[in-house]
């Protein structure tokens, strides 16, 4: 079993150093992405356990392990989504609002297009509120999202009530 604490690299960051290399791919789900402990077999049949990692979060193209020319790379799995992009800021309020009641992760990407994971009442409700929704096969990452229950080192607390 190969254990990780930490990532690498990110195999999209420097494609060139990692050209020549043997990739072994360990498929994740989205959600699974900032699971503190998990413990899963590579494409390659290796087993990998990944223990509180430094960073928050996996992305898609992280490198686990590297053992001469063979390396282990995150891939994370496309899954069915629900993507539009709100024409203004007025309606990203009311989307969020009204997908942040559900308690569904919303997902923003540096093309300001709004992803979440596909669920039909949803993708109704968009619809039907004039948003133009798309439901497409998507790599769900948390580029943008809100850490509500992530506790600070600084023991800073965080008011949105004015005294």
């Amino acid at each position: 079993m190969i254990k990780v604490d930490r990532v690498i690299a990110n195999l999209y960051d420097d494609a060139k150093s990692y050209s020549n290399c043997k990739i072994d791919v360990l498929q994740l789900e989205w959600y699974d992405t900032t699971k503190r402990i998990l413990r899963m077999l590579t494409d390659g049949g290796r087993e990998i356990a990944i223990h509180h990692l430094a960073q928050d979060q996996l992305f898609h193209g992280d490198i686990l392990h590297q053992e001469g020319k063979n390396i282990i790379v995150v891939q994370i799995i496309p899954g069915p989504c629900i993507v539009f992009q709100p024409l203004s800021f007025k309606d990203m309020a009311i989307v969020c609002f009204e997908i942040g009641n559900k308690h569904i992760p919303v997902f923003i990407n540096k093309d300001k297009e709004v992803i979440i994971a596909f669920e039909e009442p949803l993708y109704q409700f968009l619809k039907r509120g004039g948003f133009k929704p798309r439901k497409e096969d998507r790599i769900i990452e948390r580029t943008s999202t809100l850490m509500i229950h992530k506790w600070s080192s600084s023991g800073q607390v965080i008011s949105l009530a004015s005294k």
